[in-house]
């Protein structure tokens, strides 16, 4: 995909629609998932992290069936990125090389690095960093909002 990301519909539509491009009417909304921990997560951490993060972001219809696979791999590599931190701390920071004789940098740490990376790129893409999460639009709860007191104004339905 080459260009900038698409601006959600929603936003299109509060903007009065800037560019005047067709707005997508149809737009399809994925089903919310359970916000029961996958089986696929099977470490402590990455279950931890579900609770924390994703079950909350489920329950604001943040995170949908259509995000399951990035919401399981937030998970996963957070867990994997908790165990190499771990690691990294084990060693030195840096590493003296006896082939070129120059230090270089903690391999667990690179590793780490390159994770948190990743992690970082699926997290944009959840809304879970603060710029992405100012682009995300959450439906209102509508179970415990008050009725209007203009419901009744056309008469009952």
């Amino acid at each position: 995909m080459r260009g900038r990301k698409p601006v959600p519909t929603a936003l299109r539509v509060l903007r009065g629609n800037p560019g005047k491009r067709k707005i997508n009417r149809a737009e399809p909304v994925p089903d919310p998932i359970p916000a029961d921990v996958p089986v696929e997560l099977t470490a402590e951490d990455a279950i931890a992290e579900w609770r924390r993060t994703i079950v909350p972001a489920i329950l604001r219809r943040q995170v949908t069936s259509a995000d399951r696979v990035m919401a399981i791999a937030h998970c996963v590599l957070w867990a994997t990125w908790r165990a190499q931190l771990d690691d990294a701390a084990k060693h030195e920071q840096l590493v003296a090389l006896v082939r070129y004789e120059k230090p270089s940098p903690n391999h667990p740490r690179q590793l780490a690095n390159r994770t948190l990376m990743l992690l970082t790129k699926i997290d944009s893409e959840l809304g879970l960093t603060p710029v992405s999460r100012a682009r995300v639009q959450v439906p209102p709860d509508t179970s415990s909002a008050d009725e209007s007191k203009w419901a009744g104004l056309l008469g009952s339905s």
